[in-house]
């Protein structure tokens, strides 16, 4: 593969994870009607809605994938190094007072803060931290699956230790390695049967099962999660909720970006976390040229920008490409992040105000 290209794809998926967290965030948590009504049915920016425009901020889901680009790019050894750079952002991360992660993400950041291994540090969760890291590992361990699996578990363990996390994180990360090996034609089969027979869960099993059947068929995703008795609530963040309904709206929706977000951000539930781990995914198909480009323009970032982001995806690029060589890229400084943390947390409160208020 062209080092062009690999610049393409991990730009993309970068920016298009980016782009699904902050797309989806001000939807974060709500039923389907219930965000219809508040939001309306066009899928835009509105976490920041002023007379002069819309804008919208990422959330950890976007900073998780960053800090796993960032400890691949410092170099590794193996798995045990991988976890241990890993464990040193997520301390730093964790102590900028970023708002709305989770609980597992909270406890096991807690644990690693207080000088615990990272080995040690996770927690029995089954929820979907693991899988918003997964893109970036699948991607640049695309030729080497089992190293990939290596990483995925490092990069699991360190929050989440239910074996349901670990498994639909491999899922995703195989699901970007698909991507990546860029496989047009019957993706649908050329996946399911990459996965399948590896797999162990068997809730993760049946529901995967099902939505290949409902893909060959064409179903909307809105008729997939009918049928798993979603519809009502929206996409939660257990694992093996995401995970299915991630990996059918990226297949059903396949080669466009769009589409792919929209389906997921109007099935309400976890919006941020569904569409930044789908948006990685398309995104690495499409490149930043598929994400459209009012949607990449409202988010507004600092000092984690859009343009770091693709500074990041440049130097990961030229780290694959050229391993011999030592890339550096300054990280952005801890107060500034301190700051805007303290500013986000203000806005996501305004915000929960706003979703207390008509109309119901």
């Amino acid at each position: 593969m062209q080092e062009t290209q690999t610049v393409q794809q991990i730009t993309g998926l970068l920016l298009g994870t980016a782009v699904g967290d902050a797309i989806g965030l001000a939807r974060e948590g709500l039923a389907p009607k219930r965000a219809s009504r508040l939001f309306g049915n066009q899928i835009q920016h509105s976490l920041i809605v002023t007379p002069w425009g819309r804008a919208g901020l990422c959330s950890d889901d976007t900073e998780h994938a960053t800090m796993v680009a960032q400890s691949l790019l410092s170099g590794y050894q193996n798995a045990d190094d991988f976890s241990r750079q890993l464990a040193s952002r997520l301390r730093r991360w964790f102590l900028t007072l970023p708002a709305g992660l989770g609980m597992a993400t909270l406890k096991a950041c807690s644990k690693l803060c207080l000088g615990i291994s990272p080995a040690k540090s996770g927690i029995r969760s089954a929820g979907n931290g693991a899988a918003m890291r997964a893109p970036v590992i699948g991607w640049f361990f695309a030729d080497n699956p089992v190293t990939m699996r290596e990483i995925v578990r490092a990069a699991t363990i360190i929050t989440h230790t239910d074996p349901r996390a670990e498994e639909g994180a491999w899922v995703i990360a195989m699901a970007a390695r698909q991507a990546r090996e860029q496989q047009p034609q019957a993706p649908i089969d050329n996946f399911f049967a990459d996965i399948m027979p590896s797999l162990n869960g068997q809730q993760l099993v049946s529901q995967l099962q099902l939505a290949q059947q409902k893909l060959q068929q064409q179903a909307e995703l809105s008729d997939y999660l009918l049928a798993l008795q979603l519809e009502k609530k929206g996409i939660t963040g257990y694992i093996n909720n995401t995970v299915p309904a991630v990996i059918y709206a990226w297949l059903r929706y396949y080669g466009s970006y769009e589409q792919t977000i929209s389906a997921l951000i109007h099935a309400g539930g976890d919006t941020d976390t569904t569409a930044a781990i789908a948006g990685a995914l398309a995104g690495i198909q499409l490149g930043e040229a598929g994400i459209p480009a009012q949607w990449l323009a409202g988010v507004k970032e600092w000092p984690m920008s859009i343009d770091y982001l693709r500074k990041l995806s440049s130097a990961l690029a030229t780290s694959k490409h050229h391993p011999e060589q030592s890339i550096t890229l300054r990280q952005p400084c801890y107060l500034p992040i301190l700051g805007r943390n303290l500013l986000f947390f203000c806005i996501i409160i305004l915000h929960g105000f706003r979703r207390l208020l008509p109309p119901y």
